[in-house]
């Protein structure tokens, strides 16, 4: 029966890939056929598979809803997640771990998926240049889940290969160090073997491993490689900040050629709206409500920031937002006073009419962006120097995002003013939780109010994450971590 499972598992891993890139290829090919050889017999199959790898950041907690996770902390309040709510509740626990399962499971599915193409995708007997980068993409993604698990749950189980059956899943988690050290030796390949230009087309290119790099190292407070990665980055003049606060995430504004994205996750456009696997931050966040910015994160910012009007709305006990040409919007009750449209095309009839209902959603999901290169670099220069800066460079980075954000200049950069920074231009966007587990400043934020009268209850035991019972069932030789028992 258990060997069953495991062949059903494996199946559904790899039917789910193909699929995703061609709905009518199982129907002339079942997978009995893909099994028996008819894929992996050309350039268009090899293509084909790795698209299903790409599909696997649509998975989830690791496309837009990671969003979420900045409500796990102090950013902001998950309306309609109780599973988010738990963490910052401080219920968090091996029984409650809905929101951590889902991402734990959705990156688990991307390394099968990866470990099936790379198990498969010689085949074509393609030429080696055309492998290597291939292979370069499927590690870059690879590495990609693996850190996403090893920077909430330390060490994890590390599957190199397809299992060949159900017992061969069932091992002990590696070291947090041997989960880096495999996740460094995919990315050292990829970097090497990936184009050297421009991030465009939804592939990763070197420029988006040396984001993932240095994000590694900046986790690991390494401040020296922080620098090194993002200087080069920086100084292949392949990107610029966007000359505006939308373009980046909204495609009405110009996202598929904003210059700032380094790597992001490709949506088409649909109405199919909040049930839509495309998408989904106009109708959960803005239409819904589901999540709400906490008047502790708006405090942030000056009264005269950008940021503020463009990415934020105040709404004190009301269910409406009014546009600036008086089209009015029935929203969800916003909980704390305050609404998001960071990632809404609120100013566009054409994707909100005849209807406030009727919105047409599917931005791409922006993971990497320059605005983060040029933090990670500031932040390096101040921890290097003990907490303060004066780097020209750092300097230059900080007040060229200030400005755009209609904020003074500053003349010295501090450890406050660095997080703060990233704290304002980062928000939502995935990163706020990450930030809390590295600074450790899980202490600071303990007893904050999120709204009405809820604070804030943070453990430190949340600097990692419980495996789920679900997974500790299945993989009996699964510790759990230190804090769950």
């Amino acid at each position: 029966m258990k060997t069953k499972i495991i062949l059903i598992i494996l199946l559904t891993v790899s039917v789910a890939f193909f699929s995703a890139c061609n709905e009518d290829f199982l129907e002339k090919n079942p997978p009995q056929q893909i099994a028996a050889g008819t894929f992996w017999t050309s350039e268009g199959d090899v293509e084909m598979g790795l698209a299903g790898c790409y599909t696997k950041l649509k998975g989830s907690y690791l496309q837009w809803q990671r969003s979420y996770f900045d409500a796990a902390v102090d950013n902001g309040w998950a309306q309609h997640y109780s599973d988010i709510r738990n963490i910052q509740s401080g219920t968090l626990d091996a029984a409650n771990a809905g929101a951590p399962n889902g991402l734990y499971k959705a990156c688990y599915e991307g390394i099968a998926t990866t470990n099936i193409f790379l198990a498969n995708f010689k085949r074509a007997n393609l030429s080696d240049a055309s492998n290597k980068v291939y292979e370069a993409e499927a590690r870059f993604l690879r590495a990609y889940f693996y850190f996403e698990l090893v920077q909430r749950w330390g060490g994890v189980v590390i599957y190199k290969e397809v299992p060949a059956d159900v017992e061969a899943l069932k091992i002990p988690k590696s070291t947090t160090e041997e989960v880096y050290k495999f996740i460094q030796e995919d990315l050292d390949f990829a970097a090497s073997n990936l184009p050297d230009i421009a991030y465009k087309s939804g592939h990763a290119v070197k420029t988006t491993v040396q984001a993932l790099q240095a994000r590694i190292a900046l986790f690991q407070n390494r401040w020296d490689d922080v620098v090194t990665l993002t200087n080069s980055i920086i100084s292949s003049t392949r990107y610029s900040l966007a000359p505006d606060l939308e373009s980046q995430f909204i495609k009405g504004k110009g996202q598929a050629n904003c210059p700032e994205i380094i790597f992001s996750v490709k949506f088409i456009e649909t109405r199919d709206g909040r049930q839509s696997a495309d998408g989904g931050q106009e109708v959960e966040f803005f239409r819904w409500g589901g999540l709400a910015p906490t008047k502790d994160l708006i405090d942030e910012y000056d009264p005269k920031d950008l940021r503020l009007e463009t990415w934020y709305y105040a709404a004190p006990n009301k269910t409406s937002y009014i546009r600036k040409d008086g089209f009015t919007f029935q929203t969800e009750f916003v909980a704390t006073g305050y609404g998001l449209t960071k990632f809404a095309a609120v100013w566009d009839p054409t994707r909100f009419m005849p209807s406030e209902r009727d919105i047409i959603t599917g931005h791409d999901v922006v993971l990497f962006r320059l605005a983060e290169v040029y933090l990670m670099y500031a932040e390096a220069q101040v921890e290097k120097s003990g907490g303060n800066t004066t780097d020209a460079n750092a300097l230059k980075f900080v007040n060229e995002i200030r400005k755009r954000a209609g904020i003074e200049a500053i003349t010295t950069l501090s450890r406050d003013i660095l997080r703060k920074e990233r704290r304002k231009e980062l928000a939502f966007e995935g990163l706020r939780y990450f930030d809390v587990v590295r600074w450790k400043i899980g202490k600071d934020i303990n007893g904050k109010l999120i709204h009405s009268n809820i604070n804030l209850k943070w453990d430190d035991k949340f600097y990692l994450w419980p495996f789920s019972q679900s997974e500790l069932d299945i993989n009996n030789k699964l510790l759990q971590n230190q804090g769950y028992q």
